[in-house]
């Protein structure tokens, strides 16, 4: 336990050096044309890596143009000013305290060990699901509302009923379905400060969400509703980071909020606060292994395509990129072309 905490400090040190020297940097926004070559550059240069590593840098350089988007970050960034490189300082230590502050993390919503219990037990989990569903008047309309959006909503006649979404989505993507609908509330803005960004954020995790289903549809049948758990959790992590830090600048309210100290945060803490709450929810291994990211494990590129496509998708109904270059991205992670053009085609595919 000693060298674990050890290495953990030194770890988080390190992270926090990074940040610094970053925040000293003046930056300036990549232009959106260059977004696509840069990623395949680094994509060339790491053809020896596994495909999720390939994946993982992709996702990392679209994600952050994304935070750049959403909280409206300046083109030209000045040297971080020691007013605010305090307020990074007590993010830090507020998110990396050996004991989490349930000020700042969610709770593990109250339905989730039932839909948890009927995953794990297939012959009966339609009832069940039907059950737990029933039960909640808000989550059925919000569960029906998801089926029925574009990128799931799969005919043309709507889908009325759970009973009917059973029917024409399976229980698999129905499991996702019900998972999503539960913490969707967790994401509606609430604050005044750069609202955009929960707005985005659940954008962007519903489409990834859809993508890591259809990845794992295609390529880990039997883990679609894990791949679909696995984007929602990894998407709590940058929700958290986003409200610790304007709850620091609500404790200074002479300072307005750093946009550009907001993008560098979410994107190096997200991941770190994410791989804390799956383990105080009691995920499984797997799960928290492919929140690690680690290669080996199958699930790790579920995670990493998902957001990737679903950043991709997001960026391009904004403007940012085009569907051409989002799907030539998409295709230089390594996934055969069969798995990438129909998980795009759905993205993109319009209301």
């Amino acid at each position: 336990m000693i060298v674990a905490g050890i290495a953990i400090a030194i770890l988080l040190g390190g992270l926090a050096a990074w940040l610094i020297r970053r925040a000293r940097k003046p930056k300036t926004l990549m232009p959106p044309a260059d977004i696509t070559a840069s990623i395949k550059s680094r994509g060339d240069a790491s053809t020896s890596l596994p495909d999720s590593a390939r994946a993982e840098l992709a996702n990392n350089l679209v994600t952050e143009r994304l935070w750049q988007l959403a909280f409206a970050a300046p083109p030209e960034a000045e040297p971080l000013e020691p007013a605010h490189a305090r307020v990074r300082d007590a993010v830090f230590a507020v998110l990396q305290a050996e004991r989490l502050d349930p000020k700042y993390f969610p709770r593990r919503p109250t339905l989730m060990p039932q839909l948890l219990r009927a995953v794990d037990d297939p012959r009966s989990a339609p009832d069940k699901l039907a059950r737990i569903v029933a039960h909640d008047p808000v989550l059925t309309s919000d569960v029906l509302g998801l089926a029925n959006s574009p990128i799931y909503r799969t005919s043309p006649a709507p889908i009325e009923t759970i009973q009917r979404a059973i029917v024409v989505l399976g229980v698999d993507a129905l499991r996702g379905l019900v998972a999503t609908a539960m913490l969707q509330p967790v994401f509606r803005a609430t604050r005044s400060n750069f609202p955009r960004f929960p707005r985005m954020l659940w954008e962007r995790t519903e489409r990834a969400a859809r993508a890591a289903e259809l990845y794992a549809l295609k390529a880990l049948p039997a883990d679609r509703f894990e791949a679909q758990l696995l984007i929602l959790l990894s998407a709590l992590g940058p929700l958290v980071v986003y409200g610790a830090v304007l709850d620091m600048y609500s404790q200074r309210p002479q300072l307005a909020p750093n946009a550009t100290l907001l993008v560098d945060l979410t994107a190096a803490l997200g991941p770190q606060v994410s791989l804390r709450i799956a383990q105080q929810w009691e995920t499984s291994p797997r799960l928290v292994a492919a929140i690690q990211r680690r290669p080996n494990e199958a699930l790790t590129m579920a995670l990493c395509a998902g957001e990737l496509f679903g950043t991709l998708s997001l960026l391009q109904t904004q403007h940012v990129i085009t569907a051409d270059e989002g799907l030539a991205t998409a295709n230089d992670i390594g996934l055969a072309s069969a798995i990438v053009a129909p998980i795009w085609e759905r993205l993109t595919a319009g209301p």
